[in-house]
């Protein structure tokens, strides 16, 4: 096969052979970093709505990283509602291209490398934000994020409690007993107010419409992660939750246009735009503080930026190939 037009299909299972949780962690961290001192180029997610469930839309998001050898875009269609029918709520592919000839040189599978980077974003923000010792953790949601939040978090401070809420009661105790397998102590509530008493770390990962975490259920030195809400029309925090927290994004354009409870709390003269703290980045690189004290209330208001997707796109490509994972075709443009 002709280098010049050897392409690598990289699918999930070759994402999970070539990234272990270190690595993921490792490369976001970096990712957040080169998004806030500027060695990151890119612009803000750009999506289409699409009928359907709160949330649905075309995604596409991309970037350059200025000590990265590809480029490229991530395009994703984002249905919500396919957790309800046991399907992948996020399916699409990252496309990467070299820098020294714009020549296409892989596809990736974007819902798992999504899924890497969500969860390795929310852990890396707990370690700079959270309490050292929080051992309690609630998780509002129970799908697939809820799982890797649980699994990544649970490496970086010493979880041994996990409380869960969702909608559906049977299905919040069937992922709780499944977590108590792992040694964990679990419960599953009917109501979220009563699985975040006594909490230490937060993870909403819910596509709600609707707030399902409000800020008077907040106890003194929570951090919370807050995941789910990708577009500004979903609302998984109240405006008093907002009130109450110091908050951290990861790339501050996009917060400022896509998280709908900021948006909403700032054009309503609730907050100003000073009341969000900054990037995470810039607590990561040590130019600005992060908790002050064991009684801070803080909150990581995740969305996914572009650099991390290709942060991470680079590695899974690089670790591919010297491994000798995925398929390689002859693809001619």
């Amino acid at each position: 096969m002709n280098a010049e037009t050897e392409f690598l299909l990289i699918d999930r299972n070759a994402i999970r052979q070539a990234l272990t949780l270190p690595l993921a962690l490792e490369a976001t961290e970096a990712a957040l970093l080169k998004t806030s001192n500027g060695a990151a180029r890119q612009q803000i997610r750009r999506a289409l709505d699409l009928p359907g469930a709160a949330g649905s839309c075309l995604s596409l998001m991309y970037a350059a990283l200025d000590d990265r050898p590809l480029f490229g875009a991530k395009v994703l269609s984002v249905f919500p509602g396919n957790f309800a029918h046991g399907l992948a709520s996020h399916r699409g592919g990252v496309f990467l291209f070299d820098k020294d000839h714009g020549r296409p040189v892989a596809l990736i599978d974007g819902g798992e490398l999504t899924a890497w980077r969500t969860a390795a974003a929310s852990t890396v923000a707990t370690r700079a934000l959270s309490r050292p010792g929080s051992s309690m953790l609630t998780v509002l949601g129970y799908g697939e994020q809820a799982r890797r939040h649980v699994e990544a978090i649970s490496q970086v401070r010493p979880i041994r409690a996990i409380h869960v809420w969702g909608r559906d009661l049977a299905k919040a105790r069937r992922f709780a007993e499944s977590l108590s397998v792992d040694g964990f102590e679990t419960e599953a509530h009917r109501d979220a107010g009563e699985a975040v008493r006594g909490a230490d770390i937060i993870c909403t990962t819910t596509s709600s419409k609707q707030p399902v975490l409000f800020g008077r259920w907040l106890p003194p030195g929570v951090h919370v992660n807050a995941v789910g809400a990708s577009v500004a029309s979903c609302r998984e925090i109240d405006l008093e939750c907002v009130r109450r927290s110091k908050i951290w994004v990861d790339y501050l354009p996009m917060a400022l246009v896509a998280a709908g409870e900021l948006v909403e709390a700032i054009e309503s003269g609730e907050i100003g735009r000073d009341h969000i703290r900054g990037e995470i980045g810039d607590v990561l690189a040590g130019i600005k503080p992060g908790r002050a004290g064991d009684a801070d209330i803080t909150l990581y208001r995740s969305l996914g930026v572009p650099a991390q997707d290709i942060e991470l796109a680079n590695l899974v490509y690089a670790r591919a190939r010297e491994a000798g994972l995925g398929t390689s075709i002859d693809f001619r443009l």
